[in-house]
């Protein structure tokens, strides 16, 4: 866990690349000429990029050409919305910066593009029209020009580009300066609608402890994007599960904190403490007790933070946020 935290120092480069006559593999993996393109900066698991051109090239499936450009700004883990927030968006910046019209590209998307980045696309100004949806296992989409833009992370450390690409895209999202008194400052985001993957086994009981030191309970999930920002824009304490409602902390100002519950599973990892570094945010973790036989590695983790623990967290955040 001390290697997970302190012992990446690498990030990635930062850059498009652009390959003609290229074939989109599914999740975004570039082949040309029969070599698949991989890097760290596309995020794509070494298990997950094997699979994938593994199976591609043992299949026959028809070509579908698309004509001009063609940018690839998702990979795996697309369907969850922490990886929009840190590895996706900010490769819009990555494409403007090498002068790239936002506006008048296309952009290949999964078959199954969920509603929340369909709507955090349209709020950035990318219509349905420039959408491709790419038929995963039913065709290969094959590009007169394929824009591959780098992401800022690399495991747990981001660019030191990652503000102002995060600042790039939220101001296009039209998240504002929330007036003071709009919106509570210390938040306790709740993951109760989350089933069978790290569960918090005495939620009620931290929700409870948190309640009454005057922190709200918030389910991000029900709120529209620009309330959820404006929410998070608010606060001064963020604390929760680990997941991606808090990576939420994009839309935070500098010098908020988050605190991060979590098991002593190496998975979800702590890409938690490079946004806060990037974003001059400070971040820290209570660390709870496996049950369950949740062992490393394991999907359905289930954990438990003890109450002093969490009380104690609570103390350091009061002080932290003065």
């Amino acid at each position: 866990m001390h290697q997970e935290l302190f012992g990446q120092f690498d990030v990635p480069e930062l850059g498009t690349y652009v390959v003609e006559e290229a074939t989109v593999a599914p999740s975004g993996i570039a082949i040309k000429d029969g070599v698949a393109f991989n890097s760290a900066a596309f995020i794509h698991p070494p298990y997950h990029f094997a699979q994938v051109t593994q199976r591609l090239a043992g299949s026959s499936l028809p070509r579908r050409r698309i004509r001009g450009s063609l940018a690839v700004i998702y990979g795996p883990g697309h369907e969850t919305y922490g990886h929009w927030l840190v590895d996706f968006l900010p490769r819009l910046w990555v494409l403007a910066q090498c002068g790239y019209d936002l506006a008048t590209l296309r952009y290949v998307v999964p078959p199954e593009l969920t509603m929340v980045a369909r709507s955090l696309l349209s709020r950035l100004g990318i219509g349905r029209q420039q959408l491709v949806p790419y038929r995963y296992w039913r065709e290969v989409i094959v590009a007169d020009l394929l824009l591959l833009p780098t992401g800022l992370r690399a495991q747990n450390r981001v660019g030191g580009h990652f503000g102002e690409a995060t600042a790039f895209w939220t101001s296009r999202l039209g998240v504002q300066e929330p007036e003071p008194g709009d919106n509570p400052t210390h938040l306790m985001v709740s993951r109760h609608h989350v089933q069978g993957a790290r569960i918090l086994n005495n939620r009620a009981q931290i929700e409870a402890i948190a309640l009454a030191r005057g922190y709200a309970i918030v389910h991000p999930q029900d709120m529209t994007l620009t309330r959820q920002a404006a929410l998070f824009a608010g606060a001064r304490v963020i604390v929760g599960e680990y997941g991606s409602a808090l990576h939420g902390s994009v839309y935070a100002a500098a010098g908020t904190l988050t605190i991060g519950l979590r098991g002593t599973a190496r998975h979800p990892s702590f890409v938690q403490s490079g946004i806060a570094a990037a974003l001059r945010q400070h971040a820290g973790y209570v660390l709870g007790e496996m049950t369950l036989g949740a062992a490393e590695g394991e999907v359905g983790q289930v954990f438990a933070i003890r109450p002093e623990d969490f009380e104690r967290a609570l103390d350091i955040a009061a002080v932290v946020a003065k």
